[in-house]
């Protein structure tokens, strides 16, 4: 005991003498500060090649900048950092090291800090380690990590998994590390004593889903700013807090959006309290003042990834020069650029907006005032797009179709290769069949789009094998109805098909045979024919380039219309023509504009001849009213994500019986709807969430209400005191399966009536849907999983009474870094640059120190 009572006043003494040296000086940015559009490459290759000379880097993870303009790198795929002089490319070795174990090895370079005597600092995410290298040594020494540890937090034994990030304090030279796949900020006094600061597994206020880098503002009181990149936003914690802040972006809901980040993974802080942002999956850096609701973009504003000057490739770290001029580790491109800073005088502001306008209402003859809703409902999948196979989860859904009594078919080929019943009203999805990968009738390559007849067969068309099969229902396998003869240009032969439709009374198979540039039409499975273009990829009227989906409606004489997805149009082709017409969009040229189209995957029309287009690389649904010139959106905006008012690269659309249409949105794994009612002459609007209204701001602190779980950040001066073990809380509800198999007998006889599915047929035909009824009734219950640890901690002081959550999500340990994204725990970086990192330590304070370390000496003993 007297030991430990020493080592606390120790701890105790360092603290205090830390607060006795000069502060830190403060990054400092002008106020007006402008960047750069496009950078100049300062080191590696400006076309992103890789390699291991001294001009080149291989995945550099982080940068710094010192106060001499000396730009040093991790170059992590070299295992070494290189120092850059000032306009040199050509590097300096600085740290030779390789892979292995050894104190002079890594097995992975995850992030690197710098002290003011030029020590630099390596986190090793693999090891779970940080080796500090002294200038021109050979080795480094452990200084943090590197297996367990005793938590003087609360006295257990324990260890750190996969750590994304670290600080070091520029005084006390104590190391911050974000501890990734314990989802919790520890705090390294020294190399053998380690506290648990903040954090737990969650979503609340006061935990983190996989935290990658951080901030600590020494000049606030150590305020704590970290990046909670799983939960796609960063939370500031304040001096005294027990729960965090949300600072930037909106919880769980990634995004493009200023107001969204996108699995962001590191941070800095200026004096202003303007952070910087590594926005990694948006290929960007933005600057949002704390207290703002959205940021603003300064490096990488096309919201695409790429090599030219304009454009990032999942950034990783940040750092400044002196002047404010922007460095980034420009990972995947092999390079670190620099975009220049200006300062100008004189400047207009233009308030930026990041609310999403609401369309204007779209006239029709039968209802003069029909808008959709701004937000979609999800019926199936997650409303934050997590990854899944569970009944009531998605991975990859690519169409959808609508049955009787609008029940929803889902194709869904992420991992399993299987097609989803969802009741009206159920999020919980019904296994119709369940394949695998191969080329076996039992088996698909890809599934990309999907057709059910009257009788309840599925028609799949498979790309990868070029092929569409017909399954019965409650069939083990299919048959081939169209293609199946190999990959070819010939007319028995199919190329990369991505379109599909059959007719409803014929069975007639048209195809948008994609890379064959044509739509073919498969009158059985021997015969086919051409109805439009052919062999030449082109933008001519009888040509087409790339199409991928199709439409055809029955009631004007089987016309034909193409999303001709490559040319960026809609064609209209009449039956027998030989050439189209352009009907939406403008030939060759994409765009985001009312009367442009970028990359159209599909459309379907309704009776009125409106045209409802899958704007694919738009991230929208645009409405196209016969005889117009321009479109409007009717679903997504000019930003994509997981928000209820976003898509992101929706690959069709339906429509109900209501008029609501149903898109599945691919990337997020949802399928989502408008919502709604009819009034007068007029559809009101509602938004609802399985019955719950949903209102999502643009700011907030949290979409998830904190449960009892305080963690307090203390004043660093806090003695550590007692330990707290946390109880720890299961539930566990069983999972209940549905049903795989499906009973042939179960097929009900479709009405004589119009149909409300989404194909437009004469009014004499039948519904071309039928609704599959599962012999067995399926129990939708809770599906939870046990929380195995938690730990709600302070900086110092752990004496407070620990409350446990009731509500208890997933386990805290994870072997993902990232469970949304599953983010390599070598891309986790938060670098601070020397000059505003570090302090030059005067000789009075060093002085002072040595003076007090002598006094707390002598009362010790």
């Amino acid at each position: 005991m007297a030991d430990r009572c020493l080592k606390y006043l120790s701890i105790k003494s360092m603290i205090i003498i830390a607060v006795l040296i000069d502060e830190i000086s403060a990054l400092s940015i002008c106020p007006t500060a402008v960047w750069a559009l496009n950078a100049t490459t300062v080191a590696g290759s400006s076309s992103g090649s890789s390699g291991s000379t001294l001009t080149k880097l291989k995945t550099p993870i982080a940068v710094i900048v010192d106060n001499n303009s000396n730009t040093y790198v991790a170059d992590t795929g070299n295992y070494r950092v290189l120092q850059f002089p000032v306009n040199s490319t050509t590097g300096v070795l600085r740290i030779n090291g390789s892979f292995g174990t050894g104190l002079n090895q890594f097995s992975s370079m995850t992030d690197m800090g710098m002290d003011a005597n030029g020590n630099i600092y390596i986190l090793d995410g693999t090891l779970a380690r940080v080796t500090k290298w002294t200038p021109g040594s050979a080795s480094g020494i452990l200084v943090a990590g590197g297996g367990p540890f005793n938590d003087y937090f609360d006295g257990h034994v324990d260890s750190m998994g996969q750590p994304g990030g670290m600080f070091i304090e520029p005084q006390s030279l104590f190391i911050w590390i974000a501890d990734t796949n314990n989802s919790r900020i520890v705090k390294w006094v020294n190399s053998s004593t380690v506290l648990t600061v903040c954090g737990s597994y969650g979503a609340n206020s006061n935990q983190f889903i996989n935290p990658l880098g951080l901030f600590v503002d020494t000049t606030a009181g150590n305020t704590l700013y970290v990046v909670d990149s799983g939960n796609h936003r960063i939370q500031r914690w304040l001096p005294g807090a027990t729960t965090g802040e949300t600072v930037a972006g909106i919880t769980s809901y990634y995004g493009s959006g200023l107001n969204q980040l996108w699995s962001p993974i590191a941070i800095v802080v200026d004096s202003n309290q303007n952070m910087y942002i590594t926005d990694r999956l948006n290929w960007r850096i933005l600057q949002w003042k704390v207290g703002a609701s959205f940021g603003i973009d300064i490096a990488g504003t096309a919201l695409s990834k790429g090599t030219a000057p304009n454009l990032l490739g999942n950034p990783s770290s940040v750092s400044f020069d002196s002047n404010g001029s922007l460095f980034v580790a420009d990972t995947t491109n092999n390079r670190v650029q620099k975009f220049a800073i200006s300062c100008p005088t004189n400047i207009s502001t233009t308030t930026v907006s990041s609310v999403v306008t609401t369309m204007m209402p779209i006239s029709t003859s039968t209802c003069p005032m029909t808008v959709w809703a701004l937000n979609a409902t999800i019926i199936a999948g997650s409303p934050i797009g997590i990854v899944g196979l569970t009944s009531t989860l998605l991975d990859g859904p690519t169409d959808v179709w609508v049955g009787n009594n609008d029940s929803i078919y889902v194709i869904d080929w992420g991992t399993y290769y299987r097609v989803q019943l969802f009741y009206p009203g159920s999020q919980s999805g019904i296994t119709i069949f369940n394949a695998s990968y191969g080329t076996n009738f039992n088996q698909f390559s890809s599934m990309d789009a999907f057709s059910i007849d009257m009788s309840g067969n599925i028609y799949i068309l498979d790309n990868g094998n070029s092929r569409v099969t017909k399954w019965a229902p409650g069939a083990s396998a299919g048959i081939v109805v169209a293609g199946g003869n190999g990959s070819g240009s010939s007319l028995s032969k199919l190329n990369s098909p991505y379109g599909i439709f059959v007719e409803p009374n014929t069975s007639y198979i048209w195809i948008a045979d994609s890379n064959n540039n044509r739509i073919v039409k498969w009158i059985n499975t021997s015969t086919a024919i051409l109805v439009a273009g052919g062999g030449t990829s082109g933008s001519k009227a009888n040509q087409l380039y790339y199409p991928e989906g199709l439409f055809v409606d029955t009631s004007d004489s089987n016309t034909l219309y193409v999303a001709d997805t490559y040319n960026h149009r809609i064609q209209k082709w009449l039956y027998g023509a030989s050439n189209g017409t352009t009907m939406a969009g403008q030939s060759t040229v994409y765009g985001s504009a009312l009367n442009q189209l970028s990359s159209p995957a599909t459309l379907i029309m309704d009776t009125n001849g409106s045209m409802y287009i899958v704007d694919y690389g738009n991230h929208r649904i645009v409405l196209w009213l016969l005889g117009a010139t321009s479109g409007t959106v009717i679903a997504g905006s000019n930003t994509y994500g997981v928000l209820p008012s976003q898509l992101y690269h929706p690959y069709s659309v339906r429509l109900d019986s209501t008029g609501a249409f149903i898109v599945p949105d691919h990337a997020p794994n949802t399928v989502s709807s408008s919502t709604t009612s009819v009034s007068t002459n007029s559809i009101s609007i509602t938004a609802t969430l399985q019955n719950t209204t949903i209102t999502v701001p643009l700011t907030t602190n949290s979409l998830t209400t904190s449960t009892n779980n305080p963690t307090t950040i203390l004043s660093a001066s806090t003695s550590i005191a007692g330990s707290v073990t946390p109880s720890t809380t299961v539930s566990t509800s069983a999972i209940v399966t549905p049903s795989t198999t499906v009973s042939s007998s179960a097929v009900v006889t479709p009405s004589t009536t119009v149909p409300t599915s989404p194909t437009v047929t004469p009014p004499t035909t039948v519904s071309t849907s039928a609704v599959v009824t599962p012999s067995t009734t399926v129990s939708t219950s809770a599906i939870a999983t046990s929380l195995t640890k938690v730990s709600s901690s302070a900086i110092v002081t752990p004496s407070t009474t620990v409350s446990m959550s009731t509500l208890v999500t997933t386990s805290q340990k994870s072997n993902s870094i990232n469970t949304i994204t599953k983010l390599s725990s070598t891309m986790a970086a938060s670098s601070q640059s020397t000059n505003h990192s570090f302090a030059i330590r005067n000789l009075n304070s060093k002085l002072l120190v040595l003076s007090f370390c002598f006094i707390m000496i002598f009362i010790n003993n």
